[in-house]
């Protein structure tokens, strides 16, 4: 499992904004979410290039966000992997490689060939620390009226529609 970001936003305010108009408000409130998720999921990608010496992409273009089924939540993952393995996660979170057939692991850094037994992982925050920050910074606050004011301007159109129509 990949390194996951549940973005929990307090919408209370923005949901009580809601209230009052005609409209799904389940559907608003995912949709703030979603808006809220992706800007998330722009931040860590922003900050991917602080993390990596070597940028080949994958992981850049497997990050992704979505909204959990119950609409009370995010998620903002990495999904890249390759044999079944999500290396996302272990960037992440850290680990030892282990030769599974025979007694080396053998790779070419550069022009010369390494054997060794295991090879230690670091730990690297690179999901959730940038995501973190960015939940924590008056940017969020900004996103969230945005947000909210597109969801208004959204509900007031569709009762001129129905008033008009």
């Amino acid at each position: 499992m990949a390194d996951l970001v549940n973005v929990k936003v307090k919408l209370d305010q923005a949901m009580d904004m809601l209230s009052e108009l005609d409209g799904n408000k389940f559907r608003m409130r995912r949709r703030i979410l979603s808006g809220v998720g992706v800007a998330v999921k722009n931040k860590v990608k922003k900050s991917y290039k602080s993390f990596f010496r070597k940028q080949t992409g994958t992981l850049y273009k497997s990050l992704n966000s979505r909204v959990i089924k119950n609409g009370k939540a995010a998620i903002v993952s990495p999904s890249a992997a390759k044999d079944k393995v999500r290396y996302g996660y272990v960037l992440s979170k850290g680990t030892t490689i282990e030769a599974k057939k025979g007694d080396f692991l053998t790779f070419k850094i550069g022009e010369k060939w390494i054997r060794k037994h295991s090879v230690t992982i670091p730990e690297r925050d690179w999901v959730s620390g940038p995501a973190k920050r960015y939940l924590a910074s008056s940017e969020l606050k900004t996103k969230l009226d945005q947000l909210t004011q597109r969801e208004i301007d959204k509900a007031e159109k569709a009762a001129q529609k129905k008033v008009s129509g």
